[in-house]
């Protein structure tokens, strides 16, 4: 049986156990965009920690991240810089996010914004930004297993096919199951996906000749082994992801989905271990060991995205079949949550709120289905052009600093009551403009187009936040009363008190 065929057979397997998945979960779901998009609210810590980290757990980890590695060095570790501040930022931001969205009823980042800035234009920002950021992050999904497919199989599944694959059956289990069988889907890709890298890991240490080829490599390759000493890219990499983890907008609405703040804490301690560390060292091992001569055929730099399945297409072609669906799972275990969240983007950000008010909510989540499919075709579309087909790693820091730049903005509701809408317009602006001027033309500074963009945007939403005025503060007044009050429950007493005998 030709190599094709076996992957194949095994692809049609593991897609069979999601498509049973999704169907089982489709049956409890409700007609309504809080169970379609949010699954009802109701996520628990075992669920909740899984889809997070799934989310993260995309075909990076196992082709973007491993080749970065290979290129970089042990330099590259630093991307997991972003686990010191990973749980902190779950409970500093995903709490609040929680909290609000649960008593206003919010689905989206831009039903917060709105209320809280008074501002429809707001809204519109935060999805357009919103729903551009997630289509790098979703592109590369499909390209890497695409490209692992057709590398593992010697080019006998051309990429057109890969492409199709990812694409045609994303669309229908995201369709069919919603926000739930995302979740449930996940939880099984993320136990799949994490077990089949920690026994790549391993493999790949002993065929390489245990634990004494890293000595090996003093010989071989001793550039990847000195540590380039760049401050600056490890602040913008814990920054980008960092800030990125809670901003893009399909987590975002992962916090609104926990069932409780207590779910939302217990995720915050185990995820840094689970989809940090183990993505880190993973990558990191097998990445600097593919330097190991002879030990990957027909490896260079062009190639390096794809080392795994081309060592595995030369040792083990059936066990390569497994790890070909580990990609698959980790790229549908992602790209699912960001076509609902950009399906809810365009749906309740701008149909129904500026287009189709008074649309029902049954009439609402079939609009959500079939925007689901249109994303589906337009990022497929998208990954035929050869500029989309790049490394991974580049693209997708792509994706997440055109989002980066929301952040400045979201910091008024979550945080900081003096910002105004005024500020938090011109701060998407002005970060967008320094991150594309800086992108195009480049910059005499250390850091980067989406690091500048967001230190211009932060200092743009704070200056011009204090020399304007918001003329409607009562949401703003409420907002903070309200998460001062749950988070900081002596001081609320106390200031009460001190009002009342005043």
């Amino acid at each position: 049986m030709s190599q094709a065929a076996v992957t194949i057979l095994v692809l049609v397997l593991f897609l069979s156990i999601l498509l049973w998945i999704s169907n089982r979960a489709s049956k409890e779901n409700v007609a309504t965009p809080n169970d379609f998009f949010l699954a009802g609210r109701g996520l628990g810590t075992i669920v909740m920690t899984m889809t997070t980290g799934a989310s993260y757990f995309s075909t990076w980890t196992l082709l973007g991240a491993i080749g970065s590695h290979y290129r970089d060095g042990v330099w590259f570790v630093a991307f997991a810089a972003w686990a010191v501040v990973h749980a902190m930022f779950i409970w500093l931001f995903g709490t609040r996010i929680w909290y609000l969205g649960r008593k206003h009823n919010f689905i989206t980042p831009g039903d917060m914004v709105e209320k809280y800035f008074n501002s429809p234009f707001l809204r519109i920002l935060f999805a357009v930004v919103g729903i551009v950021g997630l289509v790098p992050y979703m592109l590369i999904q499909i390209t890497g297993g695409a490209f692992a497919l057709n590398s593992l199989t010697n080019n006998e599944i051309p990429y057109w096919v890969g492409v199709l694959i990812m694409g045609v059956f994303v669309g229908i289990i995201v369709t069919l199951s919603g926000g739930r069988g995302a979740a449930w889907a996940d939880t099984f890709m993320g136990f799949f996906f994490g077990s089949v890298l920690l026994l790549i890991t391993l493999i790949f240490i002993g065929r390489a000749g245990g634990f004494e080829a890293f000595t090996g490599l003093q010989e071989t390759a001793p550039q990847i082994l000195v540590n380039k000493g760049n401050f600056w890219g490890i602040f913008e990499t814990a920054l980008g992801l960092g800030f990125g983890f809670w901003i893009m907008p399909h987590m975002w609405q992962k916090f609104y989905s926990a069932k409780s703040p207590l779910i939302l804490a217990k995720t915050s301690i185990i995820t840094p271990f689970w989809n940090s560390w183990l993505m880190a060292l993973g990558a990191l091992f097998i990445g600097m060991l593919a330097h190991t001569p002879g030990l990957v055929p027909g490896l260079s730099a062009e190639t390096s995205d794809r080392i795994i399945p081309l060592f595995f297409s030369s040792y083990a072609p059936l066990f390569g079949s497994i790890v070909v669906a580990a990609v698959i799972a980790a790229g549908i275990s992602t790209i699912n949550s960001a076509l609902l969240s950009s399906a809810s983007l365009l749906v309740n950000d701008l149909f129904v709120r500026f287009v189709k008010k008074d649309a029902s909510l049954e009439k609402t989540t079939s609009i959500a289905k079939a925007t689901v499919l249109l994303m589906t075709v337009l990022v497929v579309i998208i990954s035929f052009i050869p500029a989309a087909q790049g490394f991974l790693v580049p693209v997708a820091a792509l994706g997440y600093g055109i989002v980066l730049q929301l952040v400045p903005a979201a910091l008024g509701p979550l945080f900081w009551q003096g910002g105004t809408k005024a500020g938090a317009i011109a701060s998407i602006f002005v970060g967008l403009a320094g991150l594309t001027f800086v992108y195009l033309a480049g910059s005499p500074l250390p850091i980067g187009p989406a690091t500048t963009g967001f230190l211009l945007g932060l200092a743009a939403f704070f200056i011009v936040s204090l020399a304007t005025r918001d003329q409607d503060t009562k949401n703003k007044e409420e907002f903070h009363t309200d998460l001062n009050r749950v988070f900081y429950p002596e001081e609320a007493a106390y200031n009460n008190t001190k009002e009342v005998a005043s």
